[in-house]
């Protein structure tokens, strides 16, 4: 009998496109790839069986049995050369080497497009982390199976030594007691202290360490010391506008300042870990975008030290008060890394754990909440020593892959949702809205204050097996949601409030209330 492979190595995938890091960054481009080797290298020393690919490299991809990228702009050239390289790797960990002009986000469409909604398209990379062939399509991506985590450089600027900071940061890390990480430093709205209290109670069991803005008078926003910086846990609840380098607070209708890209300088942790609700909280953009030239938020953080930062690449929403959305992917997200996943697992178990909750029928928020937040960090990393970890302690347990046990079980417990959930789809208005439905929604508006401007967008739920399918006999009525918004903007900050009604063959089955972050 053919004995046991006794040094089963978990995969890493380290994945960029050279041409493209050639046209961005000319003969520096060289200096990224002695830093994708140093990387290589400290996997190779932890026991990562790790690749560097090139995905536009033809020779490289062929011997992979995968397509290599011929324009790196093109989404569907990329999904297919990802899922190409998964077929034929298994890897435990995808880590994507690049902004969005090195390895474009996945850009799904925006089921609430308009007046209420300006996102054009939601820029994600969570069809990565799916097996579904490409497709516009966020409804198809409800089935996450694999660890994946995006290491950014900053969109359009053509500096080197961003990359090397932040691969020098992750060769340098050292894992944590929990302990370490469960200080925390936590902004809010006044508005949403309590979304945000309830969210702090479930990750740390307090609230105690919560900052609210505008709140004690001495806080501009751009006065934060090292010493209030220095917990290595972020959790982030304000506002954030496109193409702005600083989260805002908010008290009815006065928006502060409550944290800036420039002034994280020098005062955050190293291997900081950090979880934002906001509008575009991760989106990372050209620094001529604004007016200052500052980077990102996501940018800055990682560039000052933090290991693993989780945002929206858009207009994100959740609740008033109370929890959902963005709260519960950010916290799941957190509540994973400190019981000692690594930030790419962390981050896949919270999208499968969101999903699985918020289903079996999606309402379109919920849908797009899935598909806009993202990680940008390296997706093997562990912050937090997982003492309870068998795959710690391989050399007593040489016949045991743990890490490969958890990503089957990961895979099926994806697969599994694919079957689950019903995804919601733009009626086609062909069913006329019952007239007591009607009165009953309209009822619910004029006591939620909402503009007389009164015309619903109506979704239909269906699983993606039965996609376009009309059930033309009205034998089985579908859970339908209509979602009413209305919208402002103060400043540069999208105001959005929503009200989504759930209906069953014309019964209300409940509502939600969402804003914008």
């Amino acid at each position: 009998m053919a004995s046991p492979n006794m040094n089963m190595l978990t995969t890493k995938l380290i994945i960029t496109n050279k041409t493209a890091l050639l046209q961005k960054y000319g003969d520096s481009h060289q200096l990224i790839l002695d830093d994708l080797n140093a990387l290589q290298t400290y996997d190779n020393s932890r026991h990562l069986d790790a690749h560097i690919i090139f995905i536009d490299d033809t020779v490289q991809m062929q011997a992979y049995q995968a397509t290599a990228v011929t324009d790196a702009t093109d989404d569907a050239q990329n999904k297919k050369a990802i899922d190409d390289l998964y077929r034929f790797f298994s890897p435990g960990y995808i880590l994507l080497v690049g902004a969005q002009d090195i390895i474009p986000f996945q850009r799904l469409k925006n089921l609430l497009p308009g007046d209420n909604d300006p996102d054009g398209n939601i820029p994600s990379d969570l069809p990565y982390a799916c097996d579904t062939p490409y497709d516009t399509d966020p409804g198809k991506f409800i089935s996450p199976t694999r660890v994946t985590g995006r290491l950014p450089d900053i969109p359009a600027m053509g500096d080197a030594s961003y990359l090397h900071t932040l691969i020098t940061n992750i060769i340098e890390a050292a894992p944590a007691q929990r302990s370490d990480y469960l200080p925390y430093f936590s902004i809010s709205t006044f508005d949403w202290q309590d979304s945000t209290q309830n969210s702090l109670q479930n990750i740390f069991g307090n609230h105690t360490s919560m900052l609210l803005f505008p709140g004690d008078e001495t806080m501009t926003g751009t006065n934060w010391t090292a010493a209030q910086l220095q917990a290595k846990t972020h959790f982030i609840n304000c506002h954030g506008a496109i193409y702005n380098p600083a989260y805002y607070g908010q008290k009815a209708t006065d928006f502060p300042l409550a944290i800036r890209s420039d002034i994280l300088k020098d005062k955050i942790a190293h291997g900081t870990i950090v979880a934002a609700e906001c509008c575009y909280g991760g989106q990372l953009f050209d620094p001529k975008k604004n007016s200052a030239k500052r980077i990102s938020m996501a940018n800055s953080y990682l560039l000052n030290h933090a290991l693993a930062f989780v945002g929206s690449s858009n207009i994100a929403y959740g609740p008033p008060t109370g929890q959902g959305l963005a709260d519960l992917l950010t916290q799941y997200f957190v509540i994973n890394v400190l019981n000692g996943a690594s930030t790419g697992r962390a981050l896949l178990e919270a999208r499968q754990r969101f999903l699985n909750e918020m289903g079996p029928t999606l309402d379109p928020y919920e849908l797009k909440t899935a598909a806009q937040f993202y990680l940008l960090g390296d997706p093997s990393w562990q912050p937090v020593i997982n003492d309870k970890d068998p795959s710690t302690t391989a050399a007593e347990q040489p016949f045991v892959n743990t890490v490969q046990n958890r990503r089957d079980n990961l895979e099926a417990r994806g697969k599994m949702l694919d079957d689950f959930i019903a995804v919601p789809q733009p009626s086609d208005g062909s069913h006329a809205t019952d007239p007591a439905l009607h009165t009953a929604m309209h009822q619910l508006l004029d006591e939620k204050n909402f503009a007389k401007e009164r015309d619903p967008k109506i979704f239909v739920n269906r699983k993606n097996s039965q996609a376009g399918k009309e059930d033309v006999s009205g034998s089985m009525p579908s859970v339908k949601f209509h979602v009413f918004s209305e919208s402002a903007t103060t400043g540069e900050i999208p105001l959005t409030k929503v009200i989504v009604v759930k209906e069953k063959n014309n019964q209300i089955l409940g509502y939600r209330e969402y804003v914008s972050r």
